[in-house]
């Protein structure tokens, strides 16, 4: 039987010393859960996830552009992550949903539009196995709209627990401990796929274009041999 796992993440300190940030009037982002969810992402797509079986969805148009810009940065031009299924706001991914769910609250001022709680419950059921909540905890639960729903919430694992031992499919059935460990922040995360991709054989940053040099270096040499066998073979 297939059981929903649900992950609310707190941030109880700013990435950089930043939360949320407003470049443009309504334009809302907040980097630091922006690189979680990408990290996170990305150490699935090394566990061996399909990427298309993941979406990563916000509530703000802001942090959507935001996320798509880390994932085109970190991930895009990289064959070991590629891109997920698709990323998105919450209202625009209404009616769809998607096996893993990575969903970033964005706000660490002000509850904003999320006070309308059919909003968050939208979002936290589009997920089929996996549902990740990045966002201030302690922000949301004391608003009195998503105190209900953020009480459920919290009866719930609310520190990111990943066990890198693991591959998609394990047989380890739903109920059962695995020798699993707490990650720290975004900082620990991006430093656990950094080894994972050591580990793995996948390509750090900058690699990616090195092995491309390489290979077309390697072509034009062999391009150039060709001819010259070619004029021998006319000789004899």
């Amino acid at each position: 039987m297939l059981t929903l796992t649900l992950t609310l993440t707190l941030t109880r300190t700013d990435y950089l010393g930043r939360g949320e940030s407003e470049p443009n009037p309504y334009f809302y982002q907040n980097l630091g859960e922006a690189e979680y969810c990408v990290a996170l992402f990305q150490y699935m797509r090394l566990l061996g996830y399909p990427a298309e079986k993941i979406t990563i969805l916000t509530t703000y148009n802001g942090q959507m552009h935001l996320l798509k810009d880390v994932v085109q940065q970190r991930c895009a031009w990289n064959p070991a992550f590629g891109e997920p299924g698709k990323i998105a706001t919450v209202d625009k991914f209404q009616g769809q949903q998607n096996d893993i769910i990575i969903l970033s609250l964005v706000r660490t001022k002000t509850v904003g539009h999320l006070r309308d709680v059919r909003r968050l419950i939208v979002a936290a059921s589009r997920a089929r196995l996996g549902l990740y909540i990045f966002g201030r905890a302690s922000l949301f639960e004391n608003c009195y709209e998503l105190k209900p729903v953020f009480e459920q919430l919290m009866a719930k694992p609310n520190v990111l627990q990943v066990l890198p031992q693991e591959a998609n499919g394990t047989e380890r059935g739903p109920d059962e401990a695995g020798d699993c460990y707490d990650v720290q922040g975004v900082e620990h995360m991006g430093a656990l796929v950094g080894q994972l991709m050591q580990e793995r054989g996948a390509f750090l940053p900058g690699q990616w274009g090195a092995e491309q040099e390489a290979t077309e270096a390697e072509d034009e040499a062999g391009a150039e041999e060709a001819p010259a066998e070619g004029e021998k073979m006319q000789e004899d």
